[in-house]
Formats: C-alpha cells, structure tokens, sequence
C-alpha cells in the first residue's frame, strides 16, 4: 500500500469518526448533562468553608490599660528603671509563644461552642479537634519578600459560615490574650512578693538589732545600778567628795567630752553615775517607745505602699497585642468552588462518552476488518 493511500484511508478514518460523533452527539451532551447534574448536587450540598483572617502586632502604651500604670508605681516603689516598651515587647512575646502552642489551642476549642456543635454529628471528636487545631487555624508569619507591606502575623479560622469563622477567631485571640496576660501577671506577683519578703526580712533584722541593743543597754545600766547601790554612790556629785581620787580624776577628765564618747558610758564605769541616775536612766529605756533607724521607716512605708499594689493586680487589664486589622467578614467561599465543579462535571461527562464512543468505534472496525479477512 501507498503512502498516499494510507493518508487517504486515515482521512476517511478521521470523517467516519467526526460522522460518529455526530450521530452520537445526544449520547455526549446527556452524560454532561447528568454528570454537571450530579456535580451540581454535590455542589450544593458539601458543607460551606469560610475563612476570617486578622493581623495582629505588638501593643500600643495606650492598649497597656492600668497594668501599666500599675507597673509604673512598682518601679519607683522598687527603685528600678522602668520602659513601656520593653512592657508592650514582652506581654507581645507570651502572646506570640502562646499562639502556637498546640496546647492552648486544644484547651481553646475543647469548650468552644463550634466545636461542642459540630461533635455531636460526627463520631471522631479526636479527628475533629484535631483538624480544628491543625487544618483550620493557620498563623503566617510576615513575608517581606511577596508582601512587603506586611508588618504583622495573620491568624486565620475557617469554618462552615462567615459569622462562624470570625466569632470563633475573635473569641481564639482573645483567649490567648488572657492566657498570655494572665502568665505575666503571675510573674509579676512573684516578683512583687519576693520585694515584699525581702523588705519584711529586712525589717525584721533592724527590729532585731534594735531589741538587741536595748536588752544589752538595760542590762548593762542594771548591773551598773547594782554596783552603784553596793558602793553606795546615791548621787553623780556625790563621788567627788572622799577617797576614790581614781574615780574623781576620771570625772573630771570626762566632764569635757561628751557623756557618750566618755568612759562613763562603759558599762565598767557607769555606776558612777550614781542610783538616782542611772535609775532615771533605766525607766526611760524600759518605758520609752522604741526609735528606730531612718531606714526602718523607709522600709515600713515601701511595704504599705507594695502591699496596696496587690488588690490592683486583680483588677489590671491590659492587651497582649494590638489588630493591624480585625477578624474579617469573609464575602467569598473558599470551597466548594461552584462554577468549577459544575464546569468539571459536565466536561468530565463529555469526555466521558466521548472516549466509550471511541472505544466502540475502534472496536467495531476491527471486528469489520476481521470479518473481510
């Protein structure tokens, strides 16, 4: 056989099979009807996914509320250096941690009310919090490379309704928000109590030192009384006069400097000072209020003024974030794609037929052929 008459037989191979897909054409648009058809039902019944996305960055002073405030008058309390940025960074960096703790997550969607719904349709709880945690919740960090203008982190929630995605995602951030708050907070009460101890500690050892100091001063005028009364020195005047020239040489000495820096304020020496005063002396020890240090009274008044920053702790609000932009209405489907599928089906239906067409063909020509031989 020629080569021009394969051409020609191929020819009339490619009209015979335009001919039959002609005469089948009804064959073809039926099964992409039925098949857009069923598509269509598809289409139309698959549940709805809706996603609410939000970008959140580091709070402003202004979003600190009265916490900061609040650890303002701790710092000048303490005497330490205080900035409202390094504040503002540090309650961003327990948000940021907790935001992808698969953890806080799990905790989260275990007692929301999306989840409790959807669980009582489907058997698989595990699968379904699972996905909830993993599929439907996306975080993406800024990408200066496709998005230039991208300054903070998008967490995305998709669910079955648009009012679902974004209440569910408003109600995921705030939650972290109160999570992330709510662990500096119990840093900062540890650190407000450890001042509070330390301060009480060192209270403590000034009033101790203080007790100290009187036990050791009332003793020793006791003991000096003792001697007084034995040698019978009634009065301070009282040794000049006799024998004891020792005694008067140290009195006359010491009348010159003051009675503190004398000897006369040794415990060796003190009976000199006679009964009647040292007796005066010892009821004003014994009965007089305790003076303390000026440091004891500093220490006294930072407690009182720490002490009062407890209650205020409780009520302290503050946000561990600010929105570059709020959890958005979503206005289109992400899937399922309707036009799409209904699109798919019917081109899927015709080709379809269009290849059982072709198999027939091809089938019945051999068979011809077979039978001519």
């Amino acid at each position: 056989m020629t080569n021009s008459e394969l051409v020609k037989n191929d020819e009339i191979d490619l009209i015979d099979l335009i001919k039959v897909l002609w005469k089948k054409k009804l064959t073809v648009i039926l099964s992409a009807f039925l098949f857009t058809i069923v598509a269509a039902v598809y289409a139309f019944t698959a549940k709805e996914k809706w996603t609410s996305i939000a970008e959140v960055i580091s709070p402003r002073a202004s979003d600190l509320g009265t916490y900061l405030e609040l650890r303002k008058e701790y710092a000048l309390i303490a005497g330490t250096d205080f900035d409202a940025g390094t504040l503002a960074k540090e309650l961003y960096e327990k948000f940021d941690r907790l935001i992808y703790s698969l953890d806080e997550r799990e905790a989260f969607f275990k007692q929301s009310g999306e989840y409790k719904r959807l669980a009582e349709d489907k058997g698989d709880d595990y699968k379904l919090l699972f996905d909830m945690m993993t599929k439907d919740t996306v975080i993406t960090k800024p990408d200066e490379k496709k998005d230039p203008d991208a300054i903070g982190k998008k967490i995305s929630f998709t669910a079955e309704s648009p009012e679902i995605a974004r209440d569910t995602l408003k109600e995921f951030i705030n939650y972290v928000n109160n999570k992330a708050f709510q662990m500096d907070i119990n840093e900062f009460l540890i650190w407000l109590n450890q001042r509070i101890n330390a301060l009480n500690y060192e209270k403590s050892l000034i009033e101790q030192d203080v007790a100290i100091q009187k036990s050791v001063r009332i003793n020793n005028l006791s003991r000096a009384y003792e001697i007084a009364a034995e040698a019978g020195i009634k009065e301070y005047s009282r040794i000049l006069s006799g024998d004891n020239l020792a005694i008067s040489n140290i009195m006359a000495s010491d009348t010159r400097i003051p009675l503190s820096d004398s000897q006369l304020s040794d415990g060796t020496y003190l009976f000199m000072l006679g009964e009647k005063y040292l007796q005066a002396q010892l009821d004003i020890v014994k009965n007089q209020p305790v003076i303390y240090p000026p440091k004891y009274y500093s220490i006294q008044e930072d407690l009182k003024k720490l002490k009062e920053l407890l209650p205020k702790v409780k009520e302290a609000k503050a946000q561990t974030y600010t929105y570059q932009a709020s959890p958005s209405y979503p206005v289109q489907r992400d899937r399922p794609k309707r036009l799409f599928i209904l699109l798919g089906g019917g081109v899927f239906g015709g080709v379809l037929s269009i290849f059982f067409i072709l198999i027939s063909y091809l089938f019945n020509q051999n068979r011809r052929t077979e039978y001519k031989d």
